[in-house]
Protein backbone atom coordinates (compact mmCIF):
# COMPACT_ATOMS: atom_id res chain seq x y z
CA UNK A 1 0.00 0.00 0.00
CA UNK A 2 1.57 3.63 -1.03
CA UNK A 3 1.81 6.13 1.44
CA UNK A 4 -0.93 8.05 -0.14
CA UNK A 5 -3.35 5.44 -0.10
CA UNK A 6 -2.23 4.94 3.83
CA UNK A 7 -3.00 8.60 3.75
CA UNK A 8 -6.28 8.41 2.49
CA UNK A 9 -7.22 5.89 4.49
CA UNK A 10 -6.66 7.00 7.56
CA UNK A 11 -7.98 10.52 6.71
CA UNK A 12 -11.56 8.51 6.31
CA UNK A 13 -10.95 6.81 9.44
CA UNK A 14 -11.44 9.84 11.33
CA UNK A 15 -14.71 10.61 10.15
CA UNK A 16 -16.37 9.36 12.94
CA UNK A 17 -20.44 10.44 12.06
CA UNK A 18 -22.65 12.11 8.84
CA UNK A 19 -21.78 15.53 10.27
CA UNK A 20 -17.65 15.02 9.75
CA UNK A 21 -18.35 13.58 6.19
CA UNK A 22 -20.63 16.36 5.37
CA UNK A 23 -18.24 18.80 6.75
CA UNK A 24 -15.55 16.82 4.47
CA UNK A 25 -17.71 16.98 1.50
CA UNK A 26 -17.84 20.57 2.26
CA UNK A 27 -14.16 21.22 2.13
CA UNK A 28 -13.61 18.99 -0.91
CA UNK A 29 -16.93 20.89 -3.47
CA UNK A 30 -16.95 24.12 -4.77
CA UNK A 31 -19.84 25.82 -3.69
CA UNK A 32 -22.15 25.31 -6.48
CA UNK A 33 -21.73 21.85 -5.95
CA UNK A 34 -22.09 21.53 -1.90
CA UNK A 35 -25.40 23.28 -2.10
CA UNK A 36 -26.61 21.56 -4.90
CA UNK A 37 -26.18 18.47 -3.65
CA UNK A 38 -27.11 19.52 -0.23
CA UNK A 39 -30.33 22.05 -1.21
CA UNK A 40 -33.55 21.38 -1.02
CA UNK A 41 -36.54 23.37 -2.93
CA UNK A 42 -36.97 27.34 -1.62
CA UNK A 43 -37.83 27.18 1.96
CA UNK A 44 -36.06 24.09 2.43
CA UNK A 45 -39.19 23.39 4.78
CA UNK A 46 -39.60 19.72 3.93
CA UNK A 47 -35.63 19.42 4.14
CA UNK A 48 -35.87 20.01 7.49
CA UNK A 49 -38.92 18.09 8.25
CA UNK A 50 -36.99 14.68 7.22
CA UNK A 51 -34.33 14.93 9.65
CA UNK A 52 -36.62 16.32 12.54
CA UNK A 53 -38.92 13.31 12.06
CA UNK A 54 -36.24 11.20 12.56
CA UNK A 55 -35.08 12.68 15.72
CA UNK A 56 -38.55 13.18 17.70
CA UNK A 57 -39.12 9.60 17.45
CA UNK A 58 -37.81 8.10 20.86
CA UNK A 59 -36.74 4.37 20.93
CA UNK A 60 -38.31 1.59 23.37
CA UNK A 61 -35.78 -0.61 24.32
CA UNK A 62 -35.60 -4.03 26.07
CA UNK A 63 -33.10 -3.64 28.97
CA UNK A 64 -31.03 -6.42 31.07
CA UNK A 65 -30.89 -8.42 27.48
CA UNK A 66 -27.44 -9.57 25.91
CA UNK A 67 -27.28 -9.19 21.83
CA UNK A 68 -23.92 -10.79 20.71
CA UNK A 69 -24.48 -9.89 16.75
CA UNK A 70 -27.39 -8.39 15.98
CA UNK A 71 -28.62 -9.63 12.61
CA UNK A 72 -29.08 -6.80 9.53
CA UNK A 73 -29.77 -9.39 7.32
CA UNK A 74 -33.37 -8.83 5.13
CA UNK A 75 -34.84 -9.88 1.84
CA UNK A 76 -35.73 -6.97 -0.66
CA UNK A 77 -37.99 -8.00 -3.56
CA UNK A 78 -36.32 -11.28 -3.37
CA UNK A 79 -32.93 -10.58 -3.29
CA UNK A 80 -30.82 -11.35 -0.01
CA UNK A 81 -28.95 -8.17 1.44
CA UNK A 82 -26.49 -7.72 4.46
CA UNK A 83 -27.66 -4.25 4.92
CA UNK A 84 -31.02 -2.72 4.27
CA UNK A 85 -29.79 0.05 3.58
CA UNK A 86 -29.68 0.84 -0.73
CA UNK A 87 -28.15 3.75 -2.36
CA UNK A 88 -30.36 5.93 -3.51
CA UNK A 89 -30.48 7.38 -7.32
CA UNK A 90 -28.54 11.01 -8.00
CA UNK A 91 -28.24 12.48 -10.53
CA UNK A 92 -24.92 14.98 -11.12
CA UNK A 93 -22.58 12.60 -8.88
CA UNK A 94 -19.12 12.56 -11.50
CA UNK A 95 -19.93 16.14 -10.70
CA UNK A 96 -18.93 15.53 -7.24
CA UNK A 97 -15.97 13.11 -7.97
CA UNK A 98 -15.09 11.12 -11.24
CA UNK A 99 -15.72 7.68 -9.76
CA UNK A 100 -19.54 8.93 -9.35
CA UNK A 101 -22.02 6.58 -10.15
CA UNK A 102 -19.47 3.46 -9.95
CA UNK A 103 -18.40 4.26 -7.45
CA UNK A 104 -21.31 4.81 -5.40
CA UNK A 105 -22.31 0.93 -6.81
CA UNK A 106 -19.33 -0.51 -6.31
CA UNK A 107 -19.59 0.09 -2.33
CA UNK A 108 -23.29 -0.73 -2.51
CA UNK A 109 -21.93 -4.07 -3.78
CA UNK A 110 -19.25 -4.39 -1.60
CA UNK A 111 -21.74 -3.47 1.66
CA UNK A 112 -23.59 -6.61 1.32
CA UNK A 113 -26.57 -4.19 -0.80
CA UNK A 114 -28.17 -2.69 -3.73
CA UNK A 115 -27.42 0.11 -5.77
CA UNK A 116 -30.30 2.05 -7.87
CA UNK A 117 -28.77 3.46 -10.56
CA UNK A 118 -30.25 6.94 -12.06
CA UNK A 119 -31.29 7.54 -15.78
CA UNK A 120 -29.63 10.74 -15.33
CA UNK A 121 -26.02 9.15 -14.00
CA UNK A 122 -23.11 10.67 -15.75
CA UNK A 123 -22.31 7.33 -16.94
CA UNK A 124 -24.64 4.61 -19.40
CA UNK A 125 -26.74 2.33 -17.60
CA UNK A 126 -24.67 -0.12 -19.20
CA UNK A 127 -21.07 0.52 -17.68
CA UNK A 128 -23.11 1.19 -14.01
CA UNK A 129 -24.40 -2.53 -14.83
CA UNK A 130 -21.08 -4.17 -15.61
CA UNK A 131 -20.39 -3.52 -11.60
CA UNK A 132 -20.19 -6.56 -9.43
CA UNK A 133 -23.66 -6.79 -7.48
CA UNK A 134 -27.39 -6.10 -7.39
CA UNK A 135 -28.82 -3.41 -9.11
CA UNK A 136 -32.01 -1.54 -9.98
CA UNK A 137 -32.38 1.19 -12.84
CA UNK A 138 -34.92 4.26 -12.17
CA UNK A 139 -36.19 5.56 -14.42
CA UNK A 140 -37.37 9.39 -15.68
CA UNK A 141 -39.48 9.89 -18.71
CA UNK A 142 -37.22 13.23 -20.07
CA UNK A 143 -38.28 14.57 -23.29
CA UNK A 144 -41.37 11.65 -24.46
CA UNK A 145 -42.61 8.38 -23.81
CA UNK A 146 -40.24 7.31 -26.93
CA UNK A 147 -37.21 7.83 -24.28
CA UNK A 148 -38.37 6.61 -21.37
CA UNK A 149 -39.56 3.43 -23.27
CA UNK A 150 -35.92 3.32 -25.20
CA UNK A 151 -34.07 3.36 -21.57
CA UNK A 152 -36.46 0.73 -19.84
CA UNK A 153 -35.51 -1.99 -23.00
CA UNK A 154 -31.94 -0.85 -22.14
CA UNK A 155 -32.23 -1.95 -18.57
CA UNK A 156 -33.31 -5.10 -19.55
CA UNK A 157 -30.90 -5.98 -21.52
CA UNK A 158 -28.41 -4.68 -19.43
CA UNK A 159 -29.89 -7.31 -16.65
CA UNK A 160 -30.92 -4.52 -13.72
CA UNK A 161 -33.08 -6.29 -11.76
CA UNK A 162 -35.99 -4.08 -11.12
CA UNK A 163 -37.15 -0.68 -12.60
CA UNK A 164 -38.20 2.08 -10.34
CA UNK A 165 -40.41 4.95 -11.49
CA UNK A 166 -39.74 8.20 -10.13
CA UNK A 167 -43.44 9.86 -9.98
CA UNK A 168 -42.92 12.68 -8.07
CA UNK A 169 -41.24 15.38 -10.74
CA UNK A 170 -43.36 17.06 -13.00
CA UNK A 171 -41.62 19.73 -12.79
CA UNK A 172 -37.97 20.78 -10.84
CA UNK A 173 -38.38 21.95 -7.75
CA UNK A 174 -37.73 25.56 -7.47
CA UNK A 175 -33.68 25.19 -5.73
CA UNK A 176 -32.70 28.63 -5.30
CA UNK A 177 -29.58 28.35 -4.03
CA UNK A 178 -28.63 26.76 -7.38
CA UNK A 179 -29.47 29.64 -8.88
CA UNK A 180 -27.84 32.05 -6.48
CA UNK A 181 -24.45 29.82 -7.19
CA UNK A 182 -24.67 30.28 -10.73
CA UNK A 183 -25.91 26.41 -11.06
CA UNK A 184 -29.36 27.22 -13.22
CA UNK A 185 -31.28 25.09 -15.57
CA UNK A 186 -29.64 26.98 -18.85
CA UNK A 187 -26.06 26.60 -17.28
CA UNK A 188 -23.49 24.95 -19.95
CA UNK A 189 -19.78 23.94 -19.63
CA UNK A 190 -18.06 27.06 -21.80
CA UNK A 191 -15.75 29.90 -21.47
CA UNK A 192 -18.53 32.37 -20.35
CA UNK A 193 -19.87 30.43 -17.42
CA UNK A 194 -16.05 29.28 -16.80
CA UNK A 195 -15.14 32.56 -16.15
CA UNK A 196 -18.75 33.46 -14.34
CA UNK A 197 -18.02 30.67 -11.74
CA UNK A 198 -14.22 31.01 -11.50
CA UNK A 199 -14.08 32.78 -7.90
CA UNK A 200 -15.80 29.56 -6.85
CA UNK A 201 -13.66 27.04 -8.07
CA UNK A 202 -10.35 28.23 -7.44
CA UNK A 203 -10.86 27.25 -4.47
CA UNK A 204 -11.31 24.05 -4.62
CA UNK A 205 -7.77 23.37 -6.82
CA UNK A 206 -8.09 19.29 -6.41
CA UNK A 207 -11.89 19.28 -7.57
CA UNK A 208 -11.01 21.12 -10.25
CA UNK A 209 -8.06 19.11 -11.34
CA UNK A 210 -10.14 15.74 -10.90
CA UNK A 211 -12.95 17.52 -13.02
CA UNK A 212 -11.00 18.54 -16.33
CA UNK A 213 -8.92 15.44 -16.13
CA UNK A 214 -12.31 13.71 -16.19
CA UNK A 215 -13.25 15.53 -19.27
CA UNK A 216 -15.64 18.02 -17.40
CA UNK A 217 -18.55 15.77 -17.79
CA UNK A 218 -21.93 17.74 -17.56
CA UNK A 219 -23.91 15.34 -19.87
CA UNK A 220 -26.41 12.55 -19.22
CA UNK A 221 -24.89 9.97 -21.54
CA UNK A 222 -28.12 7.82 -21.51
CA UNK A 223 -29.90 10.29 -23.51
CA UNK A 224 -27.68 10.76 -25.82
CA UNK A 225 -29.48 7.88 -28.43
CA UNK A 226 -32.79 9.68 -28.03
CA UNK A 227 -32.08 13.34 -28.91
CA UNK A 228 -32.67 14.96 -32.02
CA UNK A 229 -29.21 15.56 -32.94
CA UNK A 230 -27.95 12.45 -30.69
CA UNK A 231 -26.55 15.29 -28.44
CA UNK A 232 -26.54 13.81 -24.72
CA UNK A 233 -28.77 16.48 -22.87
CA UNK A 234 -26.69 18.66 -20.29
CA UNK A 235 -27.56 17.71 -16.68
CA UNK A 236 -29.51 20.81 -16.16
CA UNK A 237 -31.69 20.43 -19.39
CA UNK A 238 -33.64 17.74 -17.70
CA UNK A 239 -35.17 20.05 -15.10
CA UNK A 240 -36.49 22.53 -17.72
CA UNK A 241 -40.22 20.70 -17.81
CA UNK A 242 -41.83 20.43 -21.37
CA UNK A 243 -38.94 20.25 -23.27
CA UNK A 244 -36.91 18.36 -20.15
CA UNK A 245 -37.75 15.59 -17.95
CA UNK A 246 -40.64 14.67 -16.15
CA UNK A 247 -42.12 11.75 -14.49
CA UNK A 248 -44.05 9.46 -15.61
CA UNK A 249 -47.48 8.74 -15.16
CA UNK A 250 -50.15 6.68 -14.16
CA UNK A 251 -50.71 5.61 -17.81
CA UNK A 252 -46.67 5.09 -18.31
CA UNK A 253 -46.80 3.09 -15.10
CA UNK A 254 -49.38 0.58 -16.88
CA UNK A 255 -46.90 0.58 -19.49
CA UNK A 256 -44.01 -0.12 -17.70
CA UNK A 257 -46.09 -2.88 -15.91
CA UNK A 258 -46.93 -4.94 -19.05
CA UNK A 259 -43.42 -4.27 -21.02
CA UNK A 260 -41.05 -5.10 -17.56
CA UNK A 261 -39.74 -8.30 -17.44
CA UNK A 262 -39.25 -7.93 -13.72
CA UNK A 263 -40.35 -6.28 -10.50
CA UNK A 264 -41.67 -2.99 -10.78
CA UNK A 265 -41.00 0.54 -7.90
CA UNK A 266 -42.97 3.61 -7.51
CA UNK A 267 -40.79 5.60 -6.11
CA UNK A 268 -41.93 9.13 -4.57
CA UNK A 269 -45.24 8.30 -2.84
CA UNK A 270 -46.46 10.61 0.16
CA UNK A 271 -50.06 8.90 0.39
CA UNK A 272 -51.96 5.85 0.83
CA UNK A 273 -54.25 6.58 -1.80
CA UNK A 274 -51.20 7.64 -4.39
CA UNK A 275 -49.66 4.03 -2.72
CA UNK A 276 -52.92 1.86 -3.24
CA UNK A 277 -53.09 3.26 -7.00
CA UNK A 278 -49.52 1.86 -7.77
CA UNK A 279 -50.12 -1.47 -6.40
CA UNK A 280 -53.56 -2.47 -7.97
CA UNK A 281 -51.47 -0.85 -11.06
CA UNK A 282 -48.97 -4.01 -10.35
CA UNK A 283 -46.13 -2.53 -8.56
CA UNK A 284 -44.30 -5.07 -6.19
CA UNK A 285 -42.83 -2.27 -4.05
CA UNK A 286 -43.29 1.73 -3.67
CA UNK A 287 -40.62 3.97 -1.85
CA UNK A 288 -41.62 6.62 0.24
CA UNK A 289 -39.85 9.70 -0.88
CA UNK A 290 -40.15 13.25 -1.16
CA UNK A 291 -37.22 13.43 -3.06
CA UNK A 292 -35.38 14.60 0.05
CA UNK A 293 -37.15 17.82 0.15
CA UNK A 294 -35.89 18.72 -3.15
CA UNK A 295 -39.32 18.92 -4.90
CA UNK A 296 -42.70 20.04 -3.31
CA UNK A 297 -41.69 21.88 -0.52
CA UNK A 298 -43.81 21.95 2.28
CA UNK A 299 -44.63 17.77 1.94
CA UNK A 300 -44.66 16.08 4.77
CA UNK A 301 -41.66 14.07 6.55
CA UNK A 302 -41.93 10.66 5.11
CA UNK A 303 -41.38 8.63 8.24
CA UNK A 304 -44.68 10.65 9.42
CA UNK A 305 -46.99 9.24 6.60
CA UNK A 306 -45.02 6.02 6.35
CA UNK A 307 -47.41 4.00 8.60
CA UNK A 308 -49.99 5.22 6.84
CA UNK A 309 -48.64 3.81 3.84
CA UNK A 310 -47.76 0.56 5.26
CA UNK A 311 -51.04 -0.11 6.42
CA UNK A 312 -52.75 0.44 3.19
CA UNK A 313 -50.41 -2.03 1.12
CA UNK A 314 -49.01 -3.56 3.69
CA UNK A 315 -48.85 -7.57 2.28
CA UNK A 316 -49.37 -6.97 -0.98
CA UNK A 317 -46.22 -5.34 -1.75
CA UNK A 318 -43.01 -4.23 0.06
CA UNK A 319 -42.76 -0.73 1.31
CA UNK A 320 -39.31 1.05 1.40
CA UNK A 321 -38.61 4.66 2.52
CA UNK A 322 -35.98 7.38 1.53
CA UNK A 323 -35.43 11.34 2.40
CA UNK A 324 -33.81 12.28 6.05
CA UNK A 325 -31.65 9.21 6.62
CA UNK A 326 -28.49 9.86 8.62
CA UNK A 327 -27.89 7.20 11.39
CA UNK A 328 -28.25 4.01 12.03
CA UNK A 329 -30.47 4.68 14.44
CA UNK A 330 -32.68 6.13 11.87
CA UNK A 331 -32.87 2.82 9.60
CA UNK A 332 -34.24 1.46 12.75
CA UNK A 333 -36.85 3.94 12.93
CA UNK A 334 -37.57 3.43 9.72
CA UNK A 335 -38.12 -0.89 9.62
CA UNK A 336 -39.89 -0.36 13.24
CA UNK A 337 -42.76 1.66 11.56
CA UNK A 338 -43.01 -1.04 8.73
CA UNK A 339 -39.92 -0.44 6.38
CA UNK A 340 -38.56 -3.45 4.32
CA UNK A 341 -35.57 -1.04 4.09
CA UNK A 342 -34.52 2.45 3.16
CA UNK A 343 -31.89 3.99 0.45
CA UNK A 344 -29.48 7.14 1.00
CA UNK A 345 -28.67 9.74 -1.13
CA UNK A 346 -27.29 12.55 0.60
CA UNK A 347 -25.17 10.63 2.63
CA UNK A 348 -24.04 8.56 -0.27
CA UNK A 349 -22.54 11.73 -2.46
CA UNK A 350 -21.08 13.17 0.82
CA UNK A 351 -18.88 10.21 0.91
CA UNK A 352 -17.97 10.76 -2.40
CA UNK A 353 -17.05 13.92 -1.88
CA UNK A 354 -15.05 13.33 0.83
CA UNK A 355 -13.04 10.39 -1.10
CA UNK A 356 -14.36 8.97 -3.81
CA UNK A 357 -15.47 5.18 -4.04
CA UNK A 358 -14.04 4.44 -0.35
CA UNK A 359 -15.53 7.52 0.99
CA UNK A 360 -19.15 5.98 0.80
CA UNK A 361 -17.75 2.77 1.67
CA UNK A 362 -17.14 4.79 4.99
CA UNK A 363 -20.62 6.19 5.37
CA UNK A 364 -22.16 2.47 4.77
CA UNK A 365 -19.67 1.51 7.31
CA UNK A 366 -20.85 4.03 9.47
CA UNK A 367 -24.17 3.17 9.20
CA UNK A 368 -23.90 -0.46 9.39
CA UNK A 369 -21.77 0.55 12.86
CA UNK A 370 -24.48 2.78 14.53
CA UNK A 371 -27.36 -0.35 13.39
CA UNK A 372 -25.67 -2.52 15.21
CA UNK A 373 -24.41 -0.49 18.28
CA UNK A 374 -28.28 0.54 18.79
CA UNK A 375 -30.06 -2.84 18.31
CA UNK A 376 -27.15 -4.06 20.57
CA UNK A 377 -28.66 -1.23 22.95
CA UNK A 378 -32.14 -1.91 22.21
CA UNK A 379 -32.13 -5.60 22.98
CA UNK A 380 -32.95 -6.30 19.58
CA UNK A 381 -31.60 -9.57 17.88
CA UNK A 382 -32.77 -9.25 14.30
CA UNK A 383 -34.15 -6.40 12.11
CA UNK A 384 -36.86 -8.96 11.32
CA UNK A 385 -38.04 -8.50 14.89
CA UNK A 386 -38.67 -4.51 14.51
CA UNK A 387 -42.64 -3.24 14.66
CA UNK A 388 -43.68 0.10 16.63
CA UNK A 389 -43.13 -2.03 19.83
CA UNK A 390 -39.87 -0.91 19.44
CA UNK A 391 -40.56 2.85 19.56
CA UNK A 392 -42.00 4.72 22.51
CA UNK A 393 -46.13 5.20 20.74
CA UNK A 394 -46.08 8.83 21.92
CA UNK A 395 -43.64 9.88 20.20
CA UNK A 396 -44.99 8.10 16.56
CA UNK A 397 -46.71 10.78 14.64
CA UNK A 398 -49.68 8.38 13.26
CA UNK A 399 -50.12 7.05 16.97
CA UNK A 400 -49.66 10.39 18.36
CA UNK A 401 -52.32 12.52 15.94
CA UNK A 402 -54.60 9.27 16.67
CA UNK A 403 -54.93 9.73 20.73
CA UNK A 404 -55.17 13.58 20.22
CA UNK A 405 -58.07 12.65 18.09
CA UNK A 406 -59.85 10.31 20.58
CA UNK A 407 -59.11 12.76 23.45
CA UNK A 408 -60.93 15.47 21.13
Amino acid sequence: MSALEKARRARLARLLNHEDVRRAAARALPRGIREYVEGGAEDEVTLRRNAKAFRDVAFRPRMATWVDRPDLTTTVLGTRIELPVLTAPCGGTRLVHPHGDIGVATAASRAGSIHVASSAAGFTLEEIAAVEGPQWFQLYRFSSRRTMEHLAHRAQEAGYSALVATVDTAVSGYRERDFKNGFSYSMRVNARNAVKLAPQLVRRPAWLTRYFLDGLPFEIPNTAQVTADGRPMALTEMTKGGAGSHSPTWTDVDWLRANWRGPLVVKGLLTAEDARRAVDAGADAVIVSNHGGRQLDGAPATLHVLPRIVEAIGGEAEVLLDSGIRRGSDVLKALSLGAKAVLVGRLSVWGLAAGGTAGVERVLELVRTEMVRTMRLMGCESVSELDPSWLDEDTIPAHRNKKEVEVL
